[in-house]
């Protein structure tokens, strides 16, 4: 009988060891904006989708910039602002982030769009991957305890700056820890 349980538990035991794990890796929630807006300088009465989302200048003039609206769940922990995978960057390829007073909406223009705010960060982009924090101001903040919306701007920064990026794929996102 002892033999038999031996042999047993040894079966079982071997059967169990090829069956997978679940993965315990800790996960984050990736959001991507729910608004986006592009405003030009150019055309101040008129509102242009963010399909894909621009940022440019050009010989300091011919402002383009993107307003972006975020609804964020509740979460636990230091949420994150980054950037990523654009799909043009030339020139200068830096972005400002500046958090807006108000919430953004679709049918912002430059002369209707929510006040600039704070500066939070700078960014340097590459056409594929994250791109490179270059002054941070504020981009990992608590995470909200209850849904939130929050509002930005993204501007270029000299004068010679052109940068593209699809929003329900890449860009800027927030990651909060779940």
């Amino acid at each position: 009988m002892k033999l038999t349980l031996i042999a047993a538990v040894s079966v079982l035991s071997t059967l169990v060891s090829g069956l997978a794990l679940p993965d315990l890796t800790p996960r984050s929630l990736v959001i991507h904006p729910e608004i986006g807006a592009v405003i030009k300088e150019d055309f101040p009465k008129t509102s242009f989708p963010a399909t894909p989302a621009n940022v440019s200048r050009s010989n300091g003039q011919h402002n383009v910039k993107t307003l972006l609206g975020f609804d964020v769940p509740p979460c636990t922990g230091k949420c994150t602002i980054s950037f990523t995978d654009a799909l043009t960057a030339t020139d200068s390829r830096r972005l400002q982030l500046f958090t807006t007073i108000g919430y953004p909406a679709k049918e912002n223009t430059w002369e209707s769009k929510p006040s600039t705010n704070n500066h939070i960060g700078t960014f340097l982009v590459s056409i594929s991957g994250p791109a490179v924090v270059v002054e941070d101001f504020g981009l990992t903040f608590e995470c909200p305890k209850t849904t939130a919306k929050y509002g930005y701007e993204v501007q270029p920064v000299w004068d010679d700056d052109h940068v593209t990026w699809d929003i329900t794929t890449g860009g800027f996102i927030i990651t909060c820890p779940n």
